[in-house]
This record gives C-alpha cells, sequence and structure tokens, in this order.
C-alpha cells in the first residue's frame, strides 16, 4: 500500500493497517508522526530507534511512541511486517480503562518477541480484522469497535510481555545509567526546538553535564550534542518537508539567531543547506 493511501485511510478512520518492509525507513532518519505498532512475520532487520539499534526477526513487535526517531539500517529480501498507525485520538480512546503499568512495562523496550503460537494469531487476527474493518463503510459504531480492538492488542501484547518478564522486578531491570538515557531521550523530543545545549538537560536530569556524555557514549557510542543534533535535524527535515514553513519562520520555531545559523547549523550537520535539501525532496 502506498504512503498515500495510507494516509488516506489514517485520516478517515484514525488508524491504518498495512504490510510493509518498511523501505521508506532504509538509510533516513525519520520522525514518528503516529503511535506504530509493527509487528514482523518474515525476514530479518537492523532497526534504530531513538538512537539505539534492535535485531527484528519473526516473532518481533515495536512499539513506537509519537515523536520517536526511528531508520532501517538492513533488512532481509524476505523481510516483511505488519504495521498500524494509530493517531493520538484513537491510542487515547483506546487506552481508557487499562492500568497505566501495562503501559509501563509494554514501553520498557520497543522492541520484543513473542514466542507463543496463539498470542501471534490472536495478534494478527486483531491486525487484519482492523484492517477489514477499514474497508467498509462506516457503520453507528465504528468508533467502539476500532477502540476495542486497539485495546485488546495492547493487552495482548502485555499478556506476552508479562509472561516473558519478571512484573515484580521490571523496576529494577535497568541500570541508573539506562534510566537517565531514556530520560534524556524523552526530554530531547520535548525540548528539541527550544534547547540545543547539553547543560539543558544535564539539569534537568539532576547530573553533570560529563556524566550525562559518559551515559551516551556507553548507550549510543556518541556524544550527548551529538544526539541532541540527531534529534533536532530529524525535526528540521520534518519541518522543511511537510510544513511549508519559510526557513526564516523555522529558524524562529527552532530557536535559531536566524535564517543563517540555522543554514550553518544544518550544512555542517548534512552537508545540505535547507533550500537545496528541500529542493531535492
Amino acid at each position: 500500500m502506498d504512503t498515500k493511501r495510507i494516509n488516506n485511510i489514517l485520516a478517515e478512520t484514525g488508524y491504518a493497517v498495512y504490510d510493509s518492509n518498511l523501505s521508506e525507513l532504509k538509510d533516513n532518519i525519520t520522525v514518528a508522526k503516529n503511535d506504530i505498532i509493527i509487528f514482523c512475520n518474515v525476514g530479518s532487520a537492523i532497526i534504530e530507534i531513538n538512537m539505539l539499534e534492535y535485531a527484528v526477526s519473526a516473532g518481533s513487535c515495536i512499539l513506537i511512541h509519537t515523536g520517536s526517531i526511528i531508520k532501517l539500517h538492513s533488512a532481509s529480501p524476505d523481510f516483511n511486517t505488519l504495521s498500524m498507525l494509530a493517531n493520538e485520538e484513537a491510542v487515547l480512546a483506546s487506552s481508557i480503562g487499562i492500568e497505566t503499568e501495562i503501559f509501563n512495562v509494554l514501553y520498557k523496550e520497543p522492541c520484543f518477541r513473542i514466542d507463543n503460537p496463539k498470542e501471534i494469531s490472536l495478534l494478527n487476527n486483531c491486525l487484519e480484522n482492523l484492517r477489514i474493518f477499514s474497508e467498509l463503510p462506516k457503520p453507528p459504531h465504528h468508533a467502539e469497535f476500532v477502540h476495542g480492538t486497539i485495546r485488546n492488542i495492547y493487552i495482548i501484547l502485555y499478556s506476552s510481555r508479562y509472561q516473558n518478564v519478571d512484573i515484580g522486578k521490571s523496576a529494577t531491570m535497568y541500570s541508573s545509567a539506562d534510566n537517565y538515557f531514556r530520560e534524556f531521550l524523552r526530554l530531547i523530543r520535548e525540548n528539541c526546538s527550544s534547547h540545543h545545549d547539553v547543560t539543558f538537560y544535564a539539569e534537568k536530569l539532576h547530573i553533570t553535564p560529563k556524566y550525562l556524555n559518559e551515559i551516551s557514549r556507553k548507550k549510543a557510542h556518541v556524544t550527548a550534542k551529538e544526539i541532541i543534533t540527531k534529534f533536532l535535524v530529524a525535526q528540521i527535515k520534518r519541518e522543511l518537508i511537510i510544513s511549508g514553513n519559510s526557513v526564516q519562520r523555522i529558524a524562529y520555531d527552532y530557536n535559531f539567531c536566524d535564517q543563517s545559523s540555522l543554514g550553518k547549523f544544518f550544512k555542517k550537520a548534512t552537508g545540505m543547506s535547507p533550500i537545496a535539501f528541500r529542493r531535492s525532496q
């Protein structure tokens, strides 16, 4: 299914289910505009999510939050997934009545395996039912079916995670460095449009910039500044592609002194000026 058709279905129904080899993410840094559930049915791939790489194979499930940065590094020729996009309204409506702990467990790690064939069948059936439903005329209780089915998907995924993770120990599964790094990434997603300096994030985390750099090098093999830059560049690329705003306006929105400052930053990071990048798309 082409991107235009997927976006049309998403606009009409609040979600879209489709087969994909994720080729649109190959060698490109992409900012997720919606929540995404990806289930790999066949093949294997290496996918980067928020600066961390994950090996994906048949049975792997990936949960991606809106605003996350994703990139496909490599994939086998037969790699294929059944994926679902859901907008904010659909996600919020579907999560009503689900305990917060379920989402805490699901999003501890964005990539995990489902080994139980019955759970895999349940997940595929729910996704396929949503796909079929999107192709039908909207009945009076369309939202109830959609949100109920997405809610069931979360429950299936949680059930699988519950059996494979010691939930009682989930709070202690990660080191302080892991927790700092995840919080660092969350803070960048929320603040990189206005704050580009490492000191700001270190202060928010109540640690020193030096320690934040040590954590970043350990977890992502790059400095904290490089991570901020990658997030910022990805956001600016998205603005240049879809917003239609002038470079001057984007410079203002992303807290650069002027258009020239943004241009120098962007060219240093990408090798292209913002105008040249926009024309190349």
